[in-house]
This record gives structure tokens, C-alpha cells and sequence, in this order.
């Protein structure tokens, strides 16, 4: 299984690889800064016409890593803002100078986030070397005492077994009790720690995930960005795990008193793991910091389905028929009817920017490709009805789908209309899926899992590529924060993590490759969940069902 640190930066332009244009298939060699579009020569003039009256800053695609992108004036229309208001400690540009902000010292906006950035930086490396570090050492303290654990259990098992050959014909009896319990605390115990190992090692791999971000933040051309960006006042966090260790203690025989004279069994694991489990919520709040850097006003209510084409545009579709092209300016660009009239079940991306879209009635089952405004049907279904869709790394198809007695679901991997894998019972052929009345979405990570959100069975169900079981996640109702869980959109970003939307408790719960629960993602504006999906640049775009409101979240940082 590849790991998430593996995966392959979709900032890095790698020599065997051909960056195509974003309207051709031409190789690029430009790029416009504004909209942050790549584009080869022969299509910078239909661009620029696509948007007469917008601005457009046209560099080389090998230098558009390097010139800093200037915050928009919020005053002035057109104009960039070059320089920081010290007093109002606001970016402004030459004409709020002149006006608004007349007689107010300033400096250069540059040299202030040049500073800022320093500063983050900074951030960055003590989280990394302090925190990183701390837990590091400390997971490995725990693995060593984990193994000093089954030791001293299998020393408690042999003192017990001994003291109980001087007991005769009942004590056999006390003995086999005894030693189920030893079995019973030891598993328990054995489980915690394990556990704990893992949400440790889950944790420091977030964390890493986060510092990387962090540090990749540091370095943004997006002087706005980093203005905005709060420091923390503390980034070093000491931990430390030593455990008792669980002991047998003989007692004088008391006749007819066996098992409670035997001796007393004596473990302070559980609670030694229930303590350090809290002092790890310091680097879950590290890991869930989000916030608002965008919110899109549509004129679509009930918001079903989404799914973002790039960085500044979305598909979308509410209770009806209509799927619509939103930019993020909340302009709408296109729109298409579904074919036969019917509502879209789930809505996808091809690589390639092309929308795929799933229907299904009691007479029509189909999923469609929509390719330079023409409909073409992709996959056609007799027995099944397609409820979810989703496109893979290697331009292929995944469809969750449901038989139409409603009685199964399987998820069926396609290559064009053919079917190349069916993944639908784990090894003792139970089913993995339950059918009901919710759709059960599809997801693949970048680790190749196929990844599954069953509402009907409230839980996230994982197997790897070749559809064998992985893991399952139920909401981890176990810390008490909630009481259900009830799984929807599901999506996987950069890093491997995926991201579950609970609508039941309108947050978005950020899980590990390994369904480790890492935080809750949740904001003030997040209420009524309808949709959601991740842009290329890793924002998460979460749409209200009511109202039309989509708000765009920065999450990792």
C-alpha cells in the first residue's frame, strides 16, 4: 500500500511529464496569474476574449512559480494593492494612499509578508523538531513498553499457574477463572496500546501533513494569504507516557473463599491511556484550524451535488433535472438538462475537465459524459441503477450502484462502458454494503482504496484496489463529542487523508489513510450540508442545501 507522503506533488513538474494546455491539448508555455490558467501560445487570445473586461497577467509557465500575486484593492476596481497601511495594518494600493488612507504611514507590502513569511517559517520548524519530534520519541517509548507489557503478562500468567498447584482440586477451578481474566485484561490492555500506538503514529503523520503545509504556506506568492495567516503564541508541546505494570499478587488461602483469596490482578493501563489520549487533543486542535477564504453565492437552492472543474469553477445541481457551471464570482457559465429529464444522482470530473453525471428511473439507468457541450452515454445499466460516481487516477470509472429490487449494492470498476472489477463481499462473503434509502457514494483515495460512504450502515467502509477489506469507520462516537454519525460525500486529498461529510452533525470529519480519526473540520457558516468537493489546490468547497451558499475552506494550515 503506498503511503501519503508518497504521493505525487501536483505542484512538481517532472521531466517525463507533459503539462497540457488547459483549452488544447498543446503543451503549455504560459500562464495568466489573475486566472491562474495554463495555456499554450496559440490559445492566449481566446482566453483574453473569453474575458474581455478582466485584467490578465500573462508570464512564462517556468516563471509563473515566481512573481508574487498581488491582493485585489477592495476600494478601487482594477487596481493591486503594493503596499501595507501600518496604521490600519491593511494592504492598499497607490490610490488609498492618496484618499481613504491619506497622511498613514505604509511600507511595502513585499517586505512585510517577506518578515511574515520568516516568521511562519519559523512556526513551521518548531512544530516540526519540537512537537514532531517530542511524540516521535514517544511513540517509541510506548512500542517498547507495549512489548515489556506481553512480557510481564506472560510473568503474572506463570506466578498465578504456580501459586495455584498449591491449591488442589478447587484451586484448578480459581485458576481457570483467574486466568480468564488475565486473558480478558491483557487483550483489553493490549488493544489500548495499540490503539494508542496508532493514533499516535496517525497524529504524527497529520502533523507532518500540517508542518509540510505550513512551511509550503511560508513560501506562498499569495502576500494576501499570508497576511491573513494567524501565528501561534505556542508550538511546543511536551509529552510523556510511562506506564505501571500490571502485577499479580498472591493471598493466603481462605476456605470457601477462592477466587476472592487467590490474589488481586491490578492494571492502571487503561487509565494511563485514557490520560495521554487527552494530551493529545493539543495536536488535533494543531490539525484543525480551517478557514473561510471564500463564499459563493449561487442562485441554486437545495444544493445536491457538487464538484469542482478547477480552482474557480464548480459543477453543481439542485432537486431538479438542471445541472449549472458556477465561477467563483458566483456568475453562472453554462448549464446542461439531464438527459430523459431525470435528476442527477451524483455528478464527477474526468481529468480532462469533462463532467460525468449518473441518472436512473424505473425504465433508464444510465451514466453520461458531457465533452464540449455534447452528451454522450457512457455506461448503460439493466438490472442496476448507478448511485454514485467517481473518476480515477488512471481514467477509469468507479460506480457504486444498487441492484433495482434495492436488495444489493456492489461498486463496479469501468474502463469505457466495460466492467473490469466488481467489489461487493469481504472474505467471509458477507456483504461490505447494505442497500437502502440512502446513495452510497464512491470515492478512490490516492493510495488506489476504494473507499465507500454508507449512510444506510452509518459507517466508511475501505478496501484496498484489489477489493479486498481494509478497514471500516463508524463516526468515533467513542469520545463522547457526538451520538451518530451519518456519512455522505467523501473525498481524498493530496496527502491521502480522507475527508467525510457527517450530516448529522454538519462537520466533516478528517481520517487517516488508515481511518485513524484525526479532527473534526467545522466552521459557523457550515450548517444544512449539501455537498461538497476538493479543488486542485486541496480547498475544501462545502455547499449549504439551503439558500445557495457555497463557502470555501483552507484546512490544512
Amino acid at each position: 500500500m503506498a503511503e501519503g507522503d508518497n504521493v505525487e506533488d501536483p505542484d512538481i513538474v517532472y521531466a517525463q511529464h507533459f503539462i497540457e494546455c488547459e483549452l488544447c491539448s498543446n503543451i503549455v508555455s504560459l500562464h495568466c496569474t489573475v486566472c491562474k490558467v495554463s495555456l499554450c501560445g496559440e490559445c492566449i487570445g481566446a482566453h483574453v476574449n473569453a474575458k474581455p473586461t478582466q485584467e490578465h497577467n500573462i508570464v512564462s509557465f517556468k516563471l509563473r512559480a515566481s512573481i508574487p500575486i498581488l491582493p485585489p484593492c477592495t476600494s478601487h476596481k482594477n487596481e493591486k494593492c503594493n503596499l501595507l497601511c501600518t496604521k490600519c495594518q491593511i494592504p492598499v494600493c497607490v490610490n488609498c494612499i492618496t484618499l481613504q488612507h491619506k497622511a498613514h504611514p505604509a511600507i511595502k507590502l513585499e517586505d512585510k509578508c517577506k518578515q511574515k513569511s520568516l516568521e511562519i517559517e519559523m512556526e513551521s520548524e518548531s512544530l516540526e523538531n519540537n512537537v514532531c519530534k517530542n511524540l516521535e520519541d514517544t511513540i517509541a517509548k510506548m512500542q517498547k513498553e507495549l512489548d515489556e507489557v506481553h512480557v510481564k503478562y506472560e510473568k503474572m500468567q506463570t506466578a498465578v499457574t504456580d501459586h495455584g498447584r498449591k491449591w488442589h482440586n478447587e484451586v484448578d477451578r480459581t485458576v481457570q477463572k483467574f486466568s480468564e481474566e488475565i486473558k480478558s485484561m491483557e487483550n483489553r490492555d493490549i488493544t489500548l496500546l495499540e490503539k494508542q500506538i496508532e493514533e499516535s503514529k496517525a497524529l504524527l503523520r497529520a502533523l507532518r501533513v500540517h508542518c509540510k503545509e505550513v512551511k509550503k504556506f511560508a513560501n506562498s506568492l499569495d502576500l494576501k494569504d499570508i497576511l491573513d495567516y494567524q501565528l501561534r503564541k505556542e508550538t511546543s508541546h511536551r509529552f510523556n507516557f510511562s506506564l505501571t505494570m500490571p502485577s499479580f499478587t498472591p493471598t493466603k488461602i481462605k476456605e470457601n473463599k477462592m477466587f476472592e483469596t487467590f490474589g488481586n490482578l491490578f492494571s492502571q493501563i487503561p487509565l494511563q491511556v485514557k490520560s495521554f489520549a487527552s494530551k493529545q487533543e493539543t495536536i488535533r486542535k494543531l490539525c484543525s484550524r480551517s478557514t473561510v477564504c471564500k463564499s459563493v453565492e449561487t442562485s441554486v437552492d437545495n444544493i445536491c451535488n457538487l464538484v469542482c472543474v478547477n480552482d474557480n469553477t464548480v459543477w453543481l445541481n439542485g432537486e431538479s433535472n438542471t445541472m449549472i457551471c458556477f465561477k467563483d464570482t458566483g456568475v453562472e457559465i453554462e448549464r446542461h438538462i439531464a438527459k430523459l429529464g431525470i435528476k442527477p444522482t451524483n455528478l464527477a470530473i474526468t481529468r480532462q475537465g469533462d463532467l460525468i453525471y449518473a441518472i436512473y428511473d424505473s425504465w433508464h439507468s444510465c451514466v453520461y459524459i458531457i465533452t464540449n457541450g455534447k452528451t454522450k452515454e457512457l455506461i448503460t445499466f439493466v438490472d442496476w441503477k448507478p448511485i454514485g460516481v467517481c473518476c480515477t487516477a488512471d481514467d477509469k470509472f468507479l460506480v457504486s450502484m444498487e441492484s433495482k429490487d434495492e436488495t444489493q449494492v456492489k461498486i463496479a470498476r469501468f474502463s469505457g462502458s466495460e466492467i473490469i472489477q466488481e467489489i461487493q463481499y469481504d472474505d467471509h462473503h458477507q456483504p461490505l454494503y447494505e442497500a437502502g434509502k440512502y446513495y452510497i457514494l464512491v470515492e478512490e483515495n490516492k493510495n488506489l482504496d476504494v473507499c465507500a460512504s454508507d449512510p444506510n450502515k452509518n459507517e466508511v467502509v475501505v478496501t484496498n484496489k484489489n477489493g479486498a477489506f481494509r478497514w471500516r469507520y463508524k463516526g468515533n462516537l467513542q469520545t463522547g463529542k457526538f451520538e451518530s454519525f451519518s456519512p455522505s460525500f467523501i473525498c481524498s486529498d493530496s496527502h491521502s487523508q480522507l475527508l467525510v461529510m457527517d450530516t448529522d452533525n454538519e462537520c466533516v470529519h478528517l481520517l487517516d489513510m488508515d481511518g485513524v480519526f484525526i479532527t473534526y473540520i467545522t466552521h459557523p457558516n457550515i450548517h444544512g450540508i449539501g455537498a461538497m468537493s476538493l479543488d486542485r489546490s486541496g480547498r475544501l468547497w462545502i455547499a449549504n442545501y439551503k439558500g445557495g451558499q457555497i463557502n470555501v475552506f483552507k484546512y490544512l494550515q
